[in-house]
């Protein structure tokens, strides 16, 4: 069939079949993109829940022997002052090892905006919550840099805050982790 033999109707049934092919095959593209990302952002949810879970075992293995620190190091403190003497060993704290990878890329690839706002606000502040035990990092971390000095009460002291402060923010870290595993 000659273009000139073609008539209007038909041309424009083609015209509107090529359109309609070109709208599905763009939907079609848009949809197969969608499901990426949904995977991708699964995915990526996985990794936070796997490493939040980690974390909390990490804090549960250290939390548990926080109290027996602290009275390991009042104790000492109060020989330090009774005899005048440093005591020759201290008891060693622990400090968890905690990770923020699996978020920091949940964060910076806004997965996290892909979940409900207020389960965002749950698995932020279990991190927010574990930023706190990890500036417990950072003081022990430098009072063992003044190891060089340990002579006097406030290098034990140091360990006595170290201690407290622990253990009012690891049970909080604690619970906020749990309450961000359920919600993911």
């Amino acid at each position: 069939m000659k273009f000139s033999q073609m008539s209007a109707p038909v041309i424009f049934g083609q015209a509107v079949a090529i359109f309609c092919s070109v709208l599905l095959a763009f939907a079609a593209e848009q949809w197969r993109d969608d499901m990426n990302e949904r995977a991708r952002a699964e995915d990526v949810l996985t990794l936070v829940k796997a490493e939040l879970t980690e974390n909390l075992a990490e804090l549960e293995r250290v939390s548990a022997t926080r109290q027996e620190m602290l009275d390991s190091y009042i104790a000492a403190l109060d020989a330090l002052v009774d005899t005048g003497v440093f005591p020759r060993e201290l008891p060693i704290l622990q400090v968890p090892e905690i990770t923020n990878v699996a978020y920091q890329l949940a964060t910076d690839s806004g997965v996290l905006s892909r979940i409900e706002p207020d389960d965002v606000i749950v698995v932020a502040r279990a991190y927010q919550a574990l930023a706190s035990v990890q500036d417990n990092q950072v003081f022990l971390n430098n009072r063992n840099a003044q190891i060089r000095f340990r002579d006097g009460e406030q290098y034990i002291s140091g360990f006595i805050y170290f201690s407290n402060r622990a253990l009012s923010n690891e049970p909080d870290a604690i619970v906020a982790i749990e309450a961000a595993i359920a919600t993911l």
